[in-house]
């Protein structure tokens, strides 16, 4: 469970009347579902000012979710506001908010690029050993088989005083 006793299951939208929907599990083991109407999301709104207001507005629920989490299902929303098809919507938001191995980070814009770095950090967080966690390692070393020759640089060999 979480700091505030609650464990988040599922998390939703809603698009007619547009909403977050959230079922949560108490610490008593019930199941709750928790509605929270988006206000002030348009067009062309930051989503992560949104996100943040919602996650204020309902801090007993959204505290402990991620708040990417949040972004993307308030971007689903976005995208069904300008007219898009559902599965247009999944489709362009899924892709915002995957990262691709082989796609050019350089390329992107800021807001995106943020939202791309934000999935790798949350990544990273779900995937990182802890002290305190049944399989954590204090001081562990890999060794890595090298296949073929070291190539060997310029500025490597170079004994030019410094």
């Amino acid at each position: 469970m979480s700091s505030t006793g609650i464990r988040i299951k599922r998390v939703g939208v809603r698009l007619s009347s547009p909403a977050v929907v959230i079922v949560y599990q108490t610490e008593s083991g019930t199941l709750h579902k928790r509605t929270m109407p988006v206000r002030g999301l348009f067009k062309n709104s930051d989503v992560k000012s949104v996100a943040e207001a919602l996650r204020d507005r309902h801090s007993a629920v959204l505290n402990d979710a991620p708040l990417i989490q949040v972004e993307k299902m308030l971007r689903i929303i976005q995208e069904n506001i300008k007219g898009h098809a559902l599965k247009d919507c999944l489709a362009k938001v899924n892709e915002e908010f995957t990262v691709n191995p082989e796609e050019d980070l350089n390329k992107l814009d800021d807001e995106i690029l943020r939202r791309k770095k934000d999935v790798m950090n949350l990544s990273f967080e779900k995937s990182r050993k802890k002290p305190g966690d049944h399989d954590f390692q204090y001081d562990v070393e890999e060794d890595f088989d090298i296949e073929g020759v070291i190539e060997t640089c310029g500025w490597d060999s170079d004994k030019s005083g410094d």
